[in-house]
Parts: C-alpha cells; structure tokens; sequence
C-alpha cells in the first residue's frame, strides 16, 4: 500500500512537471520548425515598379533559402505608408514581412506618416539602386558644373521634379545645399509621372537610375549630368560621379526587409541567417545586376547603424531647407 501511495506521488510531480514544461517545449519545437508555411512580404508599392520588381527576386530566393514560398503582395497607396503600416501592425511571428526603403525615414519626416522604423525590427538590407541627376534632352547643360553655374545665376528658375517626401524630393534638396544653389521643386505622384513631365519638357531636371535611364540616354531623349556614387557604375561607366565634379553627394534607394516589433529573435536570427545566403548567391547578384541594381547587403546590426545614420542626415536636410510634418 505504502509503495502504491510512493508511485502515485511519482506520478503526480512528473504530471506537474510536465505541464509546466510542455508549453515552453512545444514552443522551443515549433521556433525549431519556422516557417511551417508560407512568408508574406508586403510590398507597400504598385507591381512592375522598382521595388515591386527587386523584391520578387529577393522573395524566389529566400523561399529556397527558408524551405517555404516567400509571397509578394503589393499594398500601394499613401506614398508607400499604407503597407507599411499593415507590415508594422500585423502579427510579429515571422509570416509577415514587409520590404522598406528610405521612405520610411522621409515619410516621418514631412509628416506622411505617424512612424518609423522604430517600429520595425529591420533584418537586411539587400539591394541598392543609386540615384542619377537627369536633365531634359534640349537642356544647356552637359555636366554638373555648368548646371551649378547656370543656378547661381538664377536661383529658384530651374525645376526639378520630385514625389515630394521622398527621397526624390531630398536628393535636389542636398545637391542644392551642397552647391550653394536653389532649385523650384516641382512635386509629381510617382515616379511615371515625374518621367513623363521630363520627357515632355515640362521640367528641366529629375532624378534618374541606370537601368531606368540608360535606354532614354543612348536614345538622346534624356541628358545624363551625374550619378550619386563613389565610383562611376558598371551601366553607364561614361557617367561621372557628382563627387567627380566637387560635390560630395552620395544617394541612392536602399531596399531592405523588416519584421513587425516583438516578433521572436530566434525567428529573427533565423531570417537574417536566410537572407545572408540569398546575399551570397550567384543567381541572385546576377539577376540583380540585370535589373540594374547592385547587392548591398547589410546584416541586421549593420543596417540598423545605416538607419540611424541615415535618419539624423535627412533629419538635418529637412531642417535646413524648413521642411515640417504637416
């Protein structure tokens, strides 16, 4: 009897034991086993954009890479803050994802949106499209040099066309304060229209890339004055630099992926260990590359770093020129 009553006191401590420790086994079990199903990444833009088209070849890739589909879907609307904010609140367990730019910094900062990527966890930062200054085919100018003359000469006449509160918008607004020169801003929705109002003459400048611009510049139907890079770009190796004609602006799109705040850092880790790989694989710097883009991969501590610094830069840019949340 007393054996009896000593095997069910037994019993009843590894039942205990065992119904504290199973939640946090199941747990540890399906963190071991993430991702079970699909990845969304939302893609805060139209499709056949940009940024629509990189992150497609980010998601085939990292799908091998995770063993699952990682899903594009495109949310646009309200300059990109629309599918932002539904990456940001959606649930943080690593199945949905949401692809950024620095249009999460600049939108904060003229007041599109109420936040930032404070609310993200960013885990890579993967591609960089550098920014190009494109003049219209009958403009005066041939380089950087006689444009930054011909601005002192009348400052606020020559227009630049920009999506105002993007990074379009800040790339004129550093290479005017860097030159010492004022442009009259022209603000267009996206990135179509700002092309068409330069091919149609009605501005005289806008921002460019080299695959985006490079058949319109062989085609003499729009002037390439200068690329916003240390070195000149393997597309376009006849471009110079803006650094080569004394200013010291560098800028370009950096696309990364973020999770929502509170999702688990061994799902985190896990992700960012998946995209290293993508980073690395020959398939996808080549299809990269064809796109017109170049791998800039930056780890999550790296890419961090690059927010940060990137955010006060732009934050003081806005200051200078008094541009204020609305």
């Amino acid at each position: 009897m007393k054996k009896a009553k000593h095997t069910n006191k037994i019993l009843t401590v590894i039942l205990v034991m065992a119904m504290f420790t199973l939640p946090f086994g199941a747990a540890a079990l399906a963190a071991d086993k993430y991702p079970v199903k699909p990845v969304k990444l939302i893609v805060p833009w139209g499709a056949g954009g940009g940024t629509d088209a990189l992150m497609r070849v980010v998601a085939h890739f990292a799908g091998d890479y995770l063993g699952k589909p990682m899903v594009v879907v495109n949310v646009p609307g309200v300059g990109g803050t629309l599918g932002a904010r539904q990456g940001k609140d959606a649930k943080p367990d690593g199945y949905t994802l949401t692809a950024t730019h620095e249009s999460v910094i600049t939108s904060k900062i003229v007041g599109v949106s109420d936040f930032n990527y404070a609310n993200f966890i960013p885990i890579a930062n993967l591609t960089l499209t550098p920014a190009m200054v494109a003049a219209r085919s009958d403009a005066p100018w041939n380089d950087m040099k006689q444009l930054v003359a011909d601005a002192k000469k009348r400052p606020g006449e020559i227009k630049f066309g920009a999506t105002l509160g993007s990074t379009s918008h800040f790339f004129p607004l550093e290479i005017a304060f860097k030159a010492g020169i004022e442009f009259n801003i022209v603000g267009y929705e996206g990135t179509a229209k700002r092309q068409a109002a330069l091919m149609g003459g009605f501005i005289d400048l806008g921002e460019s890339n080299p695959a985006a611009g490079k058949k319109y510049f062989q085609a003499g139907k729009l002037k390439p004055l200068g690329i916003a890079t240390e070195d000149r770009h393997r597309l376009l190796p006849e471009v110079p630099t803006l650094k080569e004609q004394g200013l010291e602006v560098f800028l370009g799109v950096n696309r990364g992926v973020c999770a929502p705040q509170g999702t688990p850092a061994e799902v985190v880790a896990h992700l960012s260990e998946v995209f290293a790989n993508v980073a690395k694989d020959p398939g996808f710097i080549k299809k990269i590359n064809q796109l017109g883009s170049d791998v800039r991969y930056r780890d999550q501590a790296a890419y961090k770093a690059y927010i940060e610094q990137e955010t006060k830069r732009l934050e003081l840019l806005a200051k200078e020129f008094n541009i204020q949340a609305k």
